[in-house]
């Protein structure tokens, strides 16, 4: 199972890819991967609270 914090890193990864993406394209698909990392994160975080 991944690590949360791992999983917020890579959200900000890739938020920091959309904010220097060119194309409108990319920064949609860096913002859609973003908020899918940020999902993720918060549910490892519920899973492991458990």
């Amino acid at each position: 199972m991944a690590n949360p914090e791992d999983l917020r890193n890579r959200a900000a990864m890739f938020e920091k890819r959309a904010d220097e993406a060119k194309d409108a394209i990319s920064r949609m698909h860096y913002r859609e991967m973003t908020a899918h990392y940020r999902t993720l994160a918060v549910e490892h975080s519920e899973i492991m609270r458990c």
